[in-house]
């Protein structure tokens, strides 16, 4: 009776999403509680997130870039900008079907609403403008992917001056933080050496640093295109 329930309470959460999000364009990934909105240099996320103690689910949405980070973070899809919607709460399955679709179909049209707001993300200006203000109130200590985000972000606006700007301000960053304390944080001194070894070689221009943020943009597609859940993303995609 347990497992048929916590069947149960997934094919809701799935029947809510097909019914919401599909006719919008979103595609699920596999048979997982996921689902992806196309976006050409960066995908959106919804994910219905299971708790580990209960029947039930959390609302995350949020961008993914697509261009490349540090290796052990390129065959995952990380949440860039956004994650959990608060607002949504935690809903949990109590048995009663009626009442757990009502709240799903609630949750995906509460994810369709901020899928619509970082679709405007698409134009690169806008997309600017807010990392930029969501850069500006971090506590300084607490910065780290803000930075090569913007950076990679005005490579790929031909912005080039400003890349490079945010771009040396990253590699500092990363290079003070190789120790934290007495800890030694291994991929970071890695990841330091790769940009410096990989990506400062490609920021002789403004042309050259634009191609090298397509072309990781490129591999990352075509890892997950060639994957059999991610089948629906196209490798090719336009700006």
């Amino acid at each position: 009776m347990r497992g048929k329930m916590a069947g149960q309470h997934n094919k809701i959460i799935n029947a809510a999403a097909r019914k919401i999000l599909a006719p919008e364009g979103l595609f699920r990934v596999g048979a997982s509680r996921r689902w992806i909105d196309d976006n050409g240099y960066f995908v959106i996320q919804v994910e219905f997130q299971p708790s580990a103690y209960d029947r039930g689910s959390y609302l995350n949405v949020g961008i993914s870039f697509l261009w490349e980070a540090s290796e052990r973070l390129n065959e995952t899809l990380a949440f860039s900008i956004g994650y959990r919607v608060d607002k949504a709460g935690y809903a949990s399955y109590r048995g009663n079907d009626a009442a757990y679709e009502e709240k799903m179909e609630h949750f995906a049209e509460t994810a369709m609403e901020k899928v619509r707001e970082y679709r405007l993300f698409r134009d690169m200006g806008y997309a600017k403008e807010q990392m930029e203000s969501q850069l500006n109130g971090i506590p300084e200590n607490r910065v780290f992917w803000e930075v090569y985000e913007l950076a990679m972000l005005c490579f790929l606006k031909r912005d080039f001056e400003e890349g490079r700007e945010y771009f040396d301000r990253f590699l500092q960053i990363l290079k003070d933080s190789f120790y934290a304390g007495e800890l030694y944080i291994e991929w970071h001194e890695e990841f330091y050496n790769h940009c410096i070894q990989h990506l400062c070689p490609e920021l002789k221009s403004e042309e050259s640093a634009y191609k090298m943020v397509c072309d990781m943009i490129a591999r990352r597609r075509d890892f997950f295109s060639s994957k059999p859940s991610y089948k629906k993303l196209k490798k090719e995609f336009t700006l």
